[in-house]
């Protein structure tokens, strides 16, 4: 029995002891941004607050104030020191910085730490030391073999608590040892580890432990824990370590950059290609610096027309990282433009590549000038569209149209009298049809053309006219308040008597956002005042005209083109 303790209580001193030895390797890993990102992530919360999109805003200021994950130490038999960790963790840094956490509570801090290769297509960056420095004689060794489901692993890292990493040392098992999930890795190029060892936000990075007789610290690192499954318990997600170590391979033998672009180029072009791909696929493919220049307008664009499922998944990732919310955006306007059969080699030209972070990415999307043609000098120049400073089409207004989307609404309804001011015209409620014309769904300006049909002096009148109409949409996201004023005539004639109606209205017109594209259904409510002059071909001194005050009542629906 007394061997059996003796035993027992080495056991736990070893054990005790491997779990310090792989808190020496493992630290918190932050990014720094480079000062005019932050510049830009300032002016966009103000720009959200100023637009009424106040939770936005909020989601801008949480992120502004930095996050961190987890990252550990891995030398290579060359001596070489690197930093594994996820590529979100570092996605936007300028520099990083690894902290490690002493067993009497001292902190080791490296900053500038600087990208040596990282992968959008797994998820994992690694990171070497400034000036390619080496501290560490040894780290974590990373494992290449095969695991099986049931198999003992523990977690390591630094997830937050109270807002702060705290150093965690969890247990679990392989609960399954190759698990496909295309929303995680492509299956052709890898499966992932599930596993049920504790994950928490902030172990993002941190490695996932075998215990091993041949590593001397005690263990080896089977993966990189990456994803927790959301309403599920105890199922979280590895990436092998075997990719890093290929990833670390390939940046020693890097190829040249004309291949490393062509070979960019076309993954792009298969993803939007692939029938059973949608924007989603082409989100790695997209700068930062795009996103920063281009993903404002693209992201309250969708708020104002996008689909509710489009609309939801980008507000999601713009609630978790407003930067890669904002490529989300940029992805689905790009591949509106080029997805399917756009996708040719011709107009694929038009897009730029830069390269960030070792990866080829587009940077801009170039807008063709319009082709100057010559015009006789009392005609008007034709529409055409130049690009802004971020890069979006401004339209021109022309003698040929409206060279930007319109909205068309048609508003059917009744009015009713509320007062006039001769009994004997007997003027009666009526139907009243009106089609409105606005330069977008947020134009200000724009002319309405109506139909009536009234009843008055014993008499039905169909009356036709246009007029001019002023409004003021306040947007909501989900639905637009319009405060409005209008005026105009409307006739009829050919009878006995003609009715010429002058009219001036003002009110309110609320349309809904229900998420189908291009289409506002919406209800009105107006207070009207009118002018109805009755002129009678007899001569008979009959002529009158009746002033009345009306309530309009109408339902609409707005198309976009």
């Amino acid at each position: 029995m007394k061997k059996i303790l003796v035993m027992a209580c080495a056991t736990l001193f070893l054990t005790v002891s491997s779990f310090a030895q792989v808190k020496n390797y493992v630290g918190v890993v932050r990014e720094t941004h480079y000062p005019a990102y932050d510049e830009f992530l300032d002016d966009l919360g103000k720009t959200f607050k100023s637009h009424g999109y106040n939770t936005y805003a909020e989601y801008v200021d949480a992120y502004r104030k930095g996050g961190f994950g987890s990252g550990f130490v891995y030398v290579d038999a060359e001596g070489n020191n690197y930093i594994i960790t996820n590529r979100h963790v570092v996605s936007q840094m300028a520099s990083a910085s690894i902290e490690f956490e002493g067993a009497d509570g001292g902190v080791t801090k490296y900053d500038n730490l600087s990208m040596f290769i990282t992968d959008d297509d797994i998820d994992l960056a690694i990171l070497r030391f400034e000036g390619n420095a080496k501290p560490f004689k040894t780290g974590l060794p990373l494992f290449e073999g095969k695991l099986a489901d049931g198999q003992d692993v523990q977690s390591a890292g630094y997830p937050g608590l109270m807002g702060e990493p705290v150093w965690q040392f969890g247990k679990g098992s392989v609960t399954n040892a190759s698990a496909r999930i295309k929303d995680m890795i492509d299956p052709t190029i890898s499966t992932v580890i599930q596993h049920s060892a504790q994950i928490d936000a902030g172990n993002s990075g941190g490695p996932l432990l075998v215990a091993s007789k041949n590593a001397a610290d005690g263990y080896e690192v089977v993966g990189i824990n990456t994803w927790k499954a959301v309403g599920r318990d105890a199922t979280n997600f590895a990436i092998p370590a075997k990719l890093a170590i290929q990833l670390i391979e390939k940046a020693k033998k890097p190829a040249d950059d004309a291949t490393l672009k062509a070979d960019r180029v076309a993954k792009f072009k298969a993803a939007l290609t692939e029938s059973t791909n949608d924007y989603t696929a082409i989100v790695k493919f997209i700068s930062y610096d795009m996103a920063s220049k281009q993903g404002e307008a693209s992201f309250e664009e969708i708020l104002k027309h996008g689909s509710t499922a489009v609309r939801n998944r980008i507000a999601s990732e713009f609630s978790y990282n407003p930067m890669e919310g904002l490529r989300y955006a940029v992805a689905y306007t790009v591949y509106k433009d080029f997805s399917a059969e756009n996708a040719t080699d011709e107009k694929l030209t038009a897009i730029d590549w830069q390269k960030e972070h070792g990866l080829y990415r587009i940077s801009s999307v170039k807008v063709e000038e319009p082709k100057k043609t010559k015009v006789a000098k009392d005609s008007k120049k034709t529409t055409s569209k130049k690009p802004d400073s971020k890069g979006n089409k401004v339209p021109e207004i022309s003698f040929n149209g409206l060279g930007i989307p319109y909205q068309i609404g048609l508003s059917a309804g009744g009015f009713i009298p509320t007062s006039v001011d001769k009994d004997e015209a007997d003027l009666k409620g009526g139907f009243d049809l009106t089609a409105s014309v606005f330069p977008g769904e947020n134009g200000m300006f724009g002319v309405v053309f109506g139909f009536e049909r009234l009843s008055a002096v014993g008499k039905d009148f169909n009356a036709f006219g246009f007029g001019a109409c002023f409004r003021i949409p306040l947007d909501f996201t989900l639905f637009c308040v319009s405060p409005n004023a209008s005026a105009g005539f409307r006739m009829c004639g050919g009878g006995d008597p003609s009715l010429l109606q002058g009219f001036w209205q003002v009110g309110v017109e609320t349309t809904f956002d229900l998420g189908v594209d291009y289409i506002r259904p919406g209800i009105g409510l107006g207070y009207r005042k009118a002018g109805n002059s009755f002129t009678f071909t007899d001569n008979r001194n009959l002529d009158t005209t009746v002033n009345s005050s009306n309530l309009a009542l109408t339902l609409t629906l707005g198309f976009l083109f």
